[in-house]
């Protein structure tokens, strides 16, 4: 615990952001915040949509993520990184809600603030990386054009007994099935999806690794450009703070769709 507590005091003190904003509109039902990194440049520059993962969804965790927008930042692109409402206290959809408006605020404002619209990407982990991918795939017009999802759950059918997830999809009870499969990246996969970037622990047991090779073979059968990079012996936990140049190809992957 020591351990990780230097890890975060140090990603906290190291890594602020260009500056906050609010990127929820003024009738929301709250004021949800976002970190902005700009790049120095004078062309309109590839955007990304970053999510952070947290112990309960809608944990304001954007500063653990930070590092990461530095180094998308450093590499060309302009980054919001967004957290979302509590699961727990605002059941689905309402954080996914809160990252389409994120997508929203990077189209709305992209003249204003140096952004190609025809280029943008979501990047998370674990329930950031759900939540992005979730959004990507139920966007119609195609407007997400890369996804990078880490330690990402893809079915939560797999977590239809489990209350955390029960709870996250609707306090009246148990939620239906059909709930399940909404709520479920896995299935709004077509062949218009974006290309999609994966990274997994293959010793994660908190979203097991077959996840992302269900994600995968889902993927491959609808043709859908796609790639995953495997770590091996480390945990969910593990590989965040650690995922041994998951995040640099990421970024190359990204850089292969958005620029």
């Amino acid at each position: 615990m020591k351990f990780f507590a230097a890890v975060c005091i140090l990603a906290l003190a190291s890594c602020a952001g260009d500056r906050r904003v609010i990127f929820t509109p003024k009738n929301w039902p709250v004021d949800v915040p976002g970190t902005v990194f700009k790049p120095k440049t004078d062309k309109p520059a590839p955007a990304v949509l970053l999510i952070h993962g947290g112990v309960k969804i809608g944990e304001d965790g954007r500063w653990v993520i930070n590092g990461i927008g530095r180094k998308l930042k450093s590499r060309g692109y302009y980054v919001l990184n967004i957290t979302y409402r509590d699961g727990a206290e605002w059941p689905y959809p309402a954080p996914l809600e809160d990252v389409e408006q994120g997508l929203r605020w990077l189209k709305k404002n992209a003249a204003a603030e140096g952004i190609d619209p025809s280029r943008i990407g979501v990047f998370g982990y674990s329930a950031g990386g759900y939540l992005g991918a979730l959004a990507a795939l139920r966007e119609k017009k195609g407007e997400v054009k890369a996804i990078v999802a880490g330690g990402t759950p893809t079915d939560l059918t797999v977590y239809a007994n489990g209350i955390l997830v029960q709870g996250f999809l609707g306090n009246d009870g148990r939620p239906s099935m059909e709930r399940f499969y909404d709520a479920s990246p896995l299935t709004h996969i077509s062949k218009d999806s974006p290309p999609v970037f994966m990274y997994h622990g293959k010793g994660d047991k908190l979203v097991r690794p077959d996840h992302a090779e269900k994600f995968q073979f889902v993927l491959n059968h609808y043709g859908v450009p796609n790639q995953v990079y495997w770590i091996p012996g480390k945990g969910h936990i593990r590989t965040f703070f650690f995922p041994s140049g998951a995040v640099d190809a990421a970024i190359d992957f990204l850089d292969i769709h958005l620029k």
